[in-house]
């Protein structure tokens, strides 16, 4: 198994400075590195895992627990106070990760996925458990454990935050099904889940063939992507098995929590190809996906890791092989130096990398022996870790800016409409009312409070009246998709187009577009092309 917009409420951490979080690296068979200083050090820890792991240490980067999804140890390696008997387990893919309190950065949820959808672990249910850095005299302790979500489940896990850039979605994938589960980390505790039947349907055959359970799932720190390793089999005769990886990518809303859009692409499937698919993770960026697989060609161990260009039309259809080794490959994992690095098997005592994973092609500097391990052997694991992306902007509860009326007598609608997959928003204007969007007839300044559960998120817009309305022309006819230029000549002061362009011209295709032109007074122009 292998910009007007003010929080009342204080994000939880800054995402752009979580990377201390993440120095510390337990995994393998008592194997580990410290990234803290920026370099890899070999470290020994009393983890031992198969596969799945994760750490968290606190912003200072001070460690302050590390689990294999069974067992839970402190920072000076004891296991913690019913730190043992979770819902996890050490050959599950992705047996564990982090999730902090949004309110509270003391207290932490551990995620769990089990192994084998149950077949293995003797339970099949994606669960968490909470551990609080108050107890114990500050080293922690498990205070609940085992609150069971749903199963069967696959054994992939992964987390991304929430548009509002506080709050935390944590997927999993139903075993036996095409959905995807979604939970919401709350100030309310965990929500959900949101259900997505998309992509593949993961399904087992009574005669061992089919798909597997097994490989890795990962949302890009923008959380706008996912991507899933998965293998299926399936038996060609009595003595001959047929295996094929696949790698999957979906596009995430990560306000709604749904997922849309699958593409695809696979390896193997041969006599002369018997291949599994594990790991995937993301460039900083989310443009640049890496994908390990590996198995038997001709009959002899192999390894690959696989780029795919995301900026193009046909993303899956770039793949780029950029590692081919002996020694098998398991977990893809950034790190907080900014490389990707590398699980290796077979005994390796040291990880390799990916140092340039912004760059396209061989470029992308593959490193061989990137990171020691010293004498502890590495497996398929390294630690599960999410949130090492930039910060991500707050919403913006109305879109567009300041704005002004040419005839007041028509108004304006000033939308503030905000949707949450589980509480409906409350809002408070300065003129009283209580709607997600007023009519607006006269200038002044308008305010909205939109007040959800665990956060407020003030917006102001605004309006005045007057200026001297201006036209882009006729309107105009065009063939086919044949694209217009439309320019606002010499006139004079800054512009910004309804395409959000601030530049004199524009290029367009078939629409209505609208102008603002910006000096002591503003007003509106208007053009069709269609």
């Amino acid at each position: 198994m292998r910009n007007a917009i003010t929080f009342l409420l204080m994000l939880l951490m800054n995402t752009g400075k979580a990377q201390p979080q993440h120095g510390f690296w337990a995994f393998g068979f008592g194997a580990g590195i410290d990234l803290s200083s920026g370099t890899p050090l070999s470290i020994s820890t009393p983890l031992s895992t198969d596969e799945g792991c994760t750490s968290i240490s606190d912003a200072s980067g001070q460690l302050l627990f590390f689990t294999n999804g069974e067992t839970v140890w402190d920072r000076n390696h004891s296991v913690m106070p019913n730190g043992t008997g979770l819902f996890g387990h050490f050959s599950t893919s992705q047996s564990a990760l982090i999730v902090p309190f949004p309110e509270d950065p003391q207290r932490y949820y551990l995620f769990t996925a089990p192994s084998g959808a149950g077949i293995w672990s003797g339970q099949p249910n994606a669960a968490y458990s909470i551990v609080d850095m108050n107890a114990n005299g500050g080293l922690g302790d498990v205070t609940t454990a085992n609150v069971v979500l749903e199963g069967p489940v696959a054994e992939k896990l992964t987390a991304t935050r929430h548009a509002n850039g506080r709050d935390v979605w944590v997927l999993y994938h139903r075993w036996e099904s095409d959905a995807y589960l979604a939970y919401l980390v709350t100030c309310q505790g965990v929500e959900g889940p949101v259900v997505s039947h998309v992509g593949r349907s993961v399904l087992a055959n009574d005669d061992g063939s089919g798909d597997s359970y097994i490989g890795c799932m990962r949302l890009n720190r923008q959380g706008t992507r996912l991507a899933g390793a998965w293998t299926r089999m399936v038996v060609a005769s009595p003595t001959e098995w047929l295996s094929r990886s696949y790698v999957d990518l979906l596009d995430f809303d990560n306000s709604s929590g749904l997922l849309s859009n699958p593409r695809t692409d696979s390896v193997g499937g041969s006599v002369q190809q018997f291949s599994q698919g594990y790991g995937v993770e993301f460039s900083p960026s989310g443009d640049m996906l890496y994908c390990s697989e590996g198995g038997l060609m001709n009959g002899i161990g192999y390894s690959t890791i696989r780029q795919y260009d995301l900026q193009t039309p046909d993303p899956m259809g770039t793949a780029i092989e950029v590692a081919n080794e002996y020694l098998a490959f398991g977990t893809l994992q950034l790190a907080p130096d900014g490389r990707l690095y590398a699980a290796r098997l077979n005994g390796s005592t040291h990880l390799s990398a990916i140092s340039f994973p912004e760059v396209v092609g061989p470029g992308c500097g593959f490193v061989e022996n990137a990171a020691n391990t010293g004498s502890n052997p590495s497996t398929w694991g390294l630690p599960n870790h999410w949130d090492t992306y930039p910060e991500v902007e707050p919403i913006d509860l109305i879109a567009w800016r300041d704005t002004l009326l040419c005839n007041a007598g028509s108004g304006i609608l000033i939308d503030a409409s905000w949707t949450h997959p589980f509480h409906v928003p409350t809002y408070l204007w300065n003129t009283g009312e209580t709607t997600p969007s007023i009519l607006v007839t006269e200038a002044g300044m308008y305010t909205v409070e939109m007040q959800l559960p665990c956060s407020t998120v003030v917006d102001t817009v605004e309006v005045l009246v007057g200026g001297t309305p201006f036209t882009l022309g006729a309107d105009r006819d065009v063939c086919d998709d044949a694209k217009v230029l439309l320019d606002v000549g010499d006139m004079p002061g800054e512009v910004w187009w309804s395409t959000g362009d601030t530049t004199r011209s524009i290029t367009v295709e078939p629409g209505i577009y609208k102008i603002w032109r910006m000096r002591l007074h503003r007003c509106t122009g208007r053009s069709s092309v269609g």
